[in-house]
């Protein structure tokens, strides 16, 4: 009795596992799984230090969390970029914090 229940949840187990091989949604390339994400519907606007805030901010959300947000001065879009960084991980050089921070406070905080 324990063994023909074994061999139904071991042929149920295989019965799944092909099934989700054969759809469409599961790409394998070798053993390596792959997803297509849709195309980023939000483009920030053109200026100075765009695409270092495009490039660094898109990696871990989309780009209209910025556009979306209230419009805070320079220090406080600092303070945010700088959490983003020791809080969350985010893989952003020094260097680039202050032009990330000029950028979204020139267009989309108060500038000042």
């Amino acid at each position: 009795m324990k063994t023909t229940i074994l061999l139904c949840i071991g042929a149920s187990l295989v019965y799944t596992t092909m099934a989700l091989a054969a759809d469409k949604g599961f790409v394998m390339d070798g053993s390596k799984r792959t997803i297509v994400l849709p195309a980023p519907s939000v483009s920030l606007i053109d200026g100075p230090g765009r695409d270092i805030t495009s490039s660094y901010c898109n990696i871990c959300h989309s780009l209209d969390y910025i556009t979306t947000q209230q419009k805070f001065p320079k220090t406080r879009w600092h303070g945010v970029v700088t959490k983003m960084v020791k809080t969350y991980g985010a893989p952003i050089p020094e260097v680039n914090v202050g032009i990330i921070t000029d950028y979204i406070a020139t267009y989309y905080g108060t500038g000042k």
